[in-house]
């Protein structure tokens, strides 16, 4: 494939499922005999579509890759862009470009998550639930989930492609704890009531863990999910793999999100702010989590209000919090418990050990003015160690104070 029209998709349709990642401006010399995908550095991966290119274009990104063992990685998002590109690479320099563009990234996401050989029938299920997306029953938007369980036999005479032209199809599971099932031959197999756990762990937005659950307790299980905001989300591995929002798809990699907080040192405690960024997320709620690292902590006590401190803080909202959280650590709470915290508007301000110090916190902010702004509050709360912003359309950003100037903020890593 010549490089321009590789640079023009890539541009286009590979870097949106990356964030904060770009094309390398020169391309490497290749050779037939170098894979077409392969990992450079930590930092980026090189991609050509056909062993015979001489050339390898670089996906780069401050941001680690996820390695090898990783379920979520993005070596193989870029292995499926490939293998999609080199089946249409003939077609795309005809007439039809754009039309083919068109659908290119759902076939990638199909890729990327089904074993070898099954992508076209996880495209099934996905094009069905966003035929769903564009249509209501009875006046109201439609939630559903449906699972493919490849050990599992179906129905013959029941066809997804049969009984999903039924409207009371669309509105036999509500999305997060009911879901409907296929064979791997995506025939009708039954309907499923799954458990929920208020303290469940796992990278996976909190109101779907049953659904993420379930696609860990058997080899290949695959969950699609439709919300009533039009997203969709695929599962696998008990893990949130994809997110559709805003007609744009999202790959998620968690473990190298953890990773790039850097503060606080404890994993644990950094997986449960991951895990509450994302419940706020998916719940809309917005939401803002601040980490004091250890030695700011007098930097803290300047910008945060007295009042607003839970140890000390004298108001009604303290002491009602205080009582609630009960010296427990923000890790040891429930994540029910968490995402309700980290939803009351001001910060939600942790330290280095996971103590709760303040929640719902109004900060004095540069200048000496004061915000409630969500992006201002994170970015100061980034000099004392860490600040994550969840806006209320999802988006998740992170920021930390710059090696080289720990006066200044710097963005450490954006979701969706």
């Amino acid at each position: 494939m010549e490089e321009a029209l590789l640079r023009e998709i890539s541009d286009t349709y590979l870097l949106p499922f990356f964030s904060g990642a770009s094309i390398v401006a020169t391309a490497l010399e290749s050779s037939a005999s170098e894979a077409q995908v392969a990992i450079k550095t930590t930092q980026s991966i090189a991609f050509k579509v056909n062993r015979s290119d001489l050339y390898r274009l670089v996906v780069r990104r401050d941001q680690p890759f996820a390695s090898d063992s990783d379920p979520a990685r993005e070596k193989r998002v870029v292995e499926a862009f490939v293998d999609v590109l080199e089946r249409m690479s003939d077609e795309l320099r005809g007439p039809l470009k754009d039309d083919l563009l068109s659908t290119f990234q759902r076939r990638v996401v199909a890729e990327a998550t089904a074993e070898p050989g099954e992508g076209a029938k996880l495209l099934t299920v996905i094009d069905q639930l966003a035929l769903w997306a564009t249509r209501l029953y009875e006046g109201a938007p439609i939630a559903s989930a449906i699972g493919i369980d490849p050990a599992v036999r179906g129905a013959k005479s029941l066809p997804l492609a049969n009984i999903a032209k039924e409207d009371f199809f669309a509105v036999l599971s509500n999305g997060f704890d009911t879901m409907l099932t296929l064979s791997r031959h995506l025939n009708f197999t039954g309907h499923l009531v799954l458990d929920t756990t208020p303290s469940a762990e796992g990278f996976y937005p909190w109101r779907h863990s049953a659904i993420a659950a379930w696609t860990a307790a058997g080899t290949g299980r695959i969950a699609v999910v439709l919300n009533r905001l039009g997203e969709i989300l695929i599962f696998r591995d008990a893990q949130l793999l994809f997110a559709r929002r805003s007609g744009n798809w999202h790959f998620l990699t968690h473990g190298s999100i953890i990773r790039q907080m850097g503060v606080p040192k404890n994993e644990d405690i950094r997986k449960a702010i991951y895990e509450t960024a994302l419940d706020a997320s998916f719940a809309r709620s917005g939401a803002c989590i601040g980490v004091i690292a250890a030695g700011r902590i007098k930097l803290a006590e300047d910008m945060i209000a007295a009042t607003d401190w839970l140890s000390t803080g004298g108001s009604n909202k303290a002491k009602a919090i205080a009582r609630i959280v009960n010296e427990r650590k923000f890790h040891e709470l429930d994540r029910t418990l968490r995402q309700e915290l980290v939803a009351i508007d001001g910060a939600t301000v942790i330290d280095h050990e996971g103590n709760v110090v303040a929640v719902g916190a109004i900060l004095k902010m540069k200048g000496g003015s004061t915000s409630g702004g969500r992006t201002a509050a994170a970015k100061q709360l980034a000099l004392l160690g860490l600040g994550v912003k969840i806006s209320q359309d999802g988006g998740i950003s992170g920021y930390r104070r710059d090696s080289k100037n720990p006066k200044v903020e710097k963005l450490a890593f954006a979701v969706m």
